[in-house]
Formats: structure tokens, sequence, C-alpha cells
């Protein structure tokens, strides 16, 4: 007695084809999704991290007493003078993604010209936070 096979004993060349095609077809767009949401989730990290570094120097200023803020007021402040040695104005710089970001400093008075009201602003690249300080 022979025996004799039937039916499909595997795919075809076409029906492989086929699939891959549907496949690439599926894929490329996806593919093409990630590139945008990679570039964002960069961004918005860097961003995360100049904010934070930009409230960590403000807290730092915060804990300046008034006198030496007032003393120190300009759009551009010297950190080397604000700090008192430039060993301490370096703690504020950061490497980031292979470049060194140096906070940028202004006081300036909001009181008006009547005095004991000083507004402190940190800028790092894009990212700007601002309080204010009483002479209290």
């Amino acid at each position: 007695m022979r025996l004799r096979l039937t039916g499909n004993r595997g795919f075809s060349l076409v029906e492989i084809l086929v699939a891959v095609m549907i496949l690439a077809m599926a894929i490329v767009p996806i593919i093409s999704a990630i590139g945008p949401a990679v570039k964002t989730t960069a961004a918005e990290a860097q961003f995360a991290v100049f904010t934070n570094q930009a409230r960590a120097t403000l807290y730092r200023l915060l804990s300046l007493d008034f006198a030496t803020l007032s003393a120190n007021q300009s759009d551009d402040v010297d950190l080397a003078a604000l700090f008192g040695s430039a060993a301490e104005a370096n703690l504020e710089n950061f490497l980031l993604n292979g470049k060194l970001h140096t906070p940028t400093v202004a006081i300036t008075d909001a009181s008006g010209g009547a005095g004991g009201l000083l507004r402190l602003a940190v800028t790092i690249n894009q990212v700007r936070l601002t309080t204010l300080k009483a002479d209290y």
C-alpha cells in the first residue's frame, strides 16, 4: 500500500512574499512615528534638566542675605562676586550632552525705587525662573 500526501505541505514563495510586504507596509509608519517621539522625549528631558538647575541656582540665591544681593544688582550678575569666589561660582556650571551650561542671574529692584524688594531671575537657555526677596 502506498501513502499519498494530500493538502499543502508548507507556504509557497508567493505567500511568503505577500506576508513580508504586508509587514513592511505596517512597520514603515511605526518606524517613522518613533523618530519624532524620541526627539520630543530628548527635548523634554533637556527642559527638565534646565528647569531643575535653574531652580537650584534660585534657591542658592535665596539663601544669600539681602545686602549681598542688593550690592550685586545687575542684568548679568558676576557669579564669582556674588558667591564670593570663582570656585563657588563654578558650582553653578553643569555639563549636558557634552556642552557646558552656565546660568545667567539678574537681580533688579522690584520695589519701584522704595527699596526692600528685589527680583531674582535665573535663565538657562530657554528656561527663566524668577522670584522676589524682601528685606525684612
